[in-house]
């Protein structure tokens, strides 16, 4: 379920048998249903990409980094593995911030960490691209990502980078503790101030030819690593 209040939806075009069930769903909820043009639905969502529905709904809970905690880990045997926490160090694009996200819950990251400024945000084109993860994965909005990661040492968070310039390739990744996975921007990857504060920074194995891969693309293969080792340790314990 997402976590703020729809208060109107607004449907276009001819009623399929997804609208159908859009109406269905939002009568089930007390949720009212008003029709609208196809360029008035584009005026709402600022996009055209809306598929004939636009639902009107309340600000997106963010949270802090004090407030991730225990209730915030995934359902599910994930629930029982060490933490994982995305970080996004400039990501200003909706379209792979929202993919960034979506990869985050379907891998098992307790939540997002992304910078107030010089970033992309829960924007209607994110939460499109994201699939609806963005609705129900906790984001933590921070004003200085450096002493956010700093924060996270504190709590005992691994913090590894990833990069192409990476030392070690992502197969190496320490998998034991909590860890917040940080990714850089779609041009110049990892500040600075963000690389020197992790304890780690990885790299995937791309072909030497062409090893340029999306920021979106390239965070899912290491969340995908990291969760697929984080399993395997734990189910390593549990048979002991």
């Amino acid at each position: 379920m997402g976590r703020r209040r729809i208060a109107r939806v607004f449907l276009a075009g001819r009623t399929d048998a997804v609208l159908r069930e859009i109406i269905e769903v939002a009568a089930q909820a007390g949720v009212p249903v008003a029709s609208e043009s196809r360029e008035g639905l584009t005026r709402l969502a600022g996009s055209p990409d809306h598929q004939g529905a636009v639902a009107s709904v309340g600000p997106l809970p963010v949270c802090s980094l004090e407030e991730l905690s225990r209730e915030s880990s995934p359902d599910g045997e994930e629930a029982f593995l060490p933490p994982v926490i995305l970080v996004l160090d400039g990501v200003i694009d909706p379209r792979n911030f929202g993919a960034l996200c979506r990869s985050a819950l379907a891998l098992g990251c307790w939540g997002v960490v992304f910078p107030k400024d010089r970033s992309a945000g829960p924007t209607p084109v994110a939460v499109k691209a994201s699939a609806g993860a963005i609705e129900r994965i906790p984001l933590i909005r921070v004003t200085n990502l450096s002493r956010a990661l700093d924060q996270l040492k504190e709590k005992n968070f691994w913090i590894v980078g990833l990069a192409e310039t990476g030392d070690h390739w992502i197969e190496e990744i320490w998998c034991d503790g909590p860890m917040a996975l940080v990714v850089g921007s779609e041009g110049k990857g990892l500040r600075r101030l963000v690389r020197e504060r992790c304890d780690q920074v990885m790299r995937l194995d791309t072909s030497a030819d062409f090893s340029t891969l999306n920021v979106s693309v390239a965070g899912a293969i290491a969340l995908y690593e990291v969760n697929t080792r984080r399993k395997r340790k734990g189910n390593r314990r549990s048979q002991t």
